[in-house]
């Protein structure tokens, strides 16, 4: 079976309502393919294109959050081995208070998974009450031992480096990451007034309470929407190319990265899979069977991915509006690896 026809099985089966795929090298792009629409809840909807804008959800950590801490570390302004004490004066006398900076970058820090906080915070307070809650909440561990994959540790992170940058984490991403890089279908609140991307077309996910019309360029995530859209775990709206330009320099392409930060960014950290920013391939992986020891990745849930061969220079995004209509649906677990396998074969094996 053909990519291209894995992907429209995919939608006619009801895996994902409309997505687009990606692949290539570090520094070519070998193909791409879209199926689906970008609404099923109206009759008319477009279709789904190169130039969709998707809710990218979580792979904001890895290109967002995790770049801005390499560059900031690079600069000398941010101390990634420093306890978070230092940038969050409300972590002192807390169980963070001695946690290094990285461990948030590896899921590493204590911190729990996931909760509810969002439903205890007051949009007209939303940034203090959100910080009260998470630094309220008991550690799931002790810090160092184990990983337990967080989207908290992602938003503290977000919120220092907007102290040591000085500036609000969109404009950050602007001013370091995006233009720098020249990148134009990329970017946080992108349906707010005055977005260069507000004309751009996007993929629809899911209706923030039963009854309510389905998000459209407005973040999936119910922390980052309480944050008003901008926060280091999510928020970050893109196409599959601008996902492709955003992971370049992970595979060293340009001077973005100087090498010796790019290595200990890339490096998995003891006891855990993950790297600083990024997972790796382990037993059952969403990368399939093909990508190296040396790959990195990461998942979005909203139904979004990005993989990367650093040993072989493979680069395979998917970006899906799998959450829309309803989050409920996880059929893409299992069409991932596959679909990852097919592309492998197809694409990137000996006399393709």
């Amino acid at each position: 079976m053909t990519i291209e026809n894995m992907m429209k099985d995919a939608v006619r089966e009801g895996l994902f309502p409309g997505g687009t795929a990606l692949w290539g090298t570090s520094r070519t792009i070998r193909g791409e393919v879209s199926a689906g629409k970008t609404c099923i809840d109206l009759p008319d909807s477009m279709p789904v294109s190169s130039e969709t804008m998707f809710d990218l959800a979580s792979l904001t950590k890895p290109l967002v959050t995790a770049a801005l801490s390499l560059l900031f570390a690079m600069d000398g302004r941010l101390d990634i081995d420093a306890p978070l004490s230092e940038y969050l004066l409300d972590t002192r006398k807390t169980p963070l208070e001695k946690v290094p900076f990285h461990r948030l970058l590896s899921h590493s820090s204590g911190l729990v998974g996931w909760a509810p906080l969002f439903r205890e915070c007051r949009p007209e307070n939303a940034r203090e009450g959100l910080r009260k809650s998470i630094l309220s909440l008991p550690l799931s561990y002790v810090p160092g031992t184990r990983s337990e994959y967080s989207d908290f540790g992602y938003i503290l992170a977000g919120w220092i480096l907007e102290l040591v940058g000085k500036n609000s984490l969109d404009r950050l991403f602007d001013e370091r990451i995006r233009t720098p890089l020249g990148i134009s279908g990329a970017g946080f609140t992108p349906s707010s007034p005055g977005s260069p991307l507000a004309n751009r077309t996007f993929a629809a996910t899911e209706p923030p309470e039963e009854g309510s019309t389905s998000l459209t360029g407005i973040v999936h995530d119910e922390h980052s929407r309480l944050l008003g859209g901008v926060s280091g775990h999510a928020g970050l709206f893109g196409t599959a190319k601008a996902v492709w330009e955003l992971s370049k320099p992970w595979f060293g392409e340009g001077d973005l990265f100087p090498r010796g930060w790019l290595d200990r960014f890339r490096t998995r950290q003891e006891g855990t899979p993950w790297t600083l920013g990024w997972d790796t391939p382990t037993a059952g992986s969403s990368s399939g069977k093909w990508f190296s020891s040396f790959s990195i990745g990461h998942l979005g849930y909203t139904g979004t991915s990005v993989w990367m061969d650093l040993d072989r220079q493979i680069i395979i995004i998917l970006l899906t509006n799998r959450v829309h209509p309803s989050r409920t649906n996880n059929r893409i677990r299992e069409f991932r690896p596959a679909f990852h396998d097919r592309i492998m074969e197809e694409a990137f094996s000996e006399g393709s």
